[in-house]
């Protein structure tokens, strides 16, 4: 059979669990390495007549303030897009509701639940679409180039501002979760540590300690 070149590319994985019969389980992920920045997008809406360079960007920022200023009261807010809330968490286990005080609660991140609509749109879209297997290299000759790996890293830092997390450092270095987990704790690991792991809500950080030559 020929190899399809049109529709959206995936990659397939392998899992750290076996079946039935000892065998690796795979899965798929969509292509790793692409990534379309906010940048590009208001570019093309420029291009296309539909928006002016920097009205998706003012727009947005009058949304986050908007959306921090209600959730910060508790509320959760309620977009096309989806759902946003916080996450709270405990400091300390409580079985007794009467033993919980109002410090006991914590800040654990943000929560977001997608629409139903933009999740038929973004189906119906796919449907149409179809897949594509696309093939890349081993991640374990990608591991093995250090160069490679400090760049993936570094990229992914600057993206996520400080820091980053296993998906981001997956999509920038083109690793799978597995092996993109194993490299970034292999750097938490060591006298001389490149980066520590800490929760940050739900997902998992790594925080740059140190800039290597």
């Amino acid at each position: 059979m020929p190899r399809k070149t049109d529709g959206i590319p995936f990659e397939v994985h392998r899992s750290p669990s076996t079946d039935d019969n000892g065998n690796v389980v795979l899965y798929a992920t969509p292509q790793s390495n692409r990534i379309k920045e906010f940048k590009e997008i208001e570019g093309w809406l420029n291009a296309a007549n539909i928006m002016r360079v920097g009205a998706l960007q003012q727009s947005f920022d009058v949304f986050l303030d908007e959306c921090v200023r209600w959730m910060s009261q508790g509320y959760r807010v309620q977009t096309p897009l989806g759902a946003f809330s916080m996450k709270l968490g405990m400091k300390r286990k409580i079985t007794n509701p009467r033993q919980v005080r109002h410090d006991d609660v914590e800040f654990k991140g943000i929560d977001f639940r997608p629409s139903a609509e933009f999740t038929k749109l973004l189906k119906r879209k796919v449907e149409c679409e179809g897949f594509r297997y696309v093939h890349k290299a081993d991640s374990t000759t990608l591991m093995a180039n250090d160069g490679y790996m400090e760049e993936a890293l570094r990229k992914s830092i600057k993206a996520d501002g400080g820091y980053t997390t296993i998906p981001s450092f997956m999509m920038h270095s083109g690793l799978s979760k597995y092996s993109a987990t194993r490299k970034l704790d292999r750097w938490c690991a060591g006298d001389n540590p490149l980066l520590k792991r800490r929760k940050l809500g739900h997902p998992v950080i790594y925080e740059l300690l140190a800039s290597k030559d």
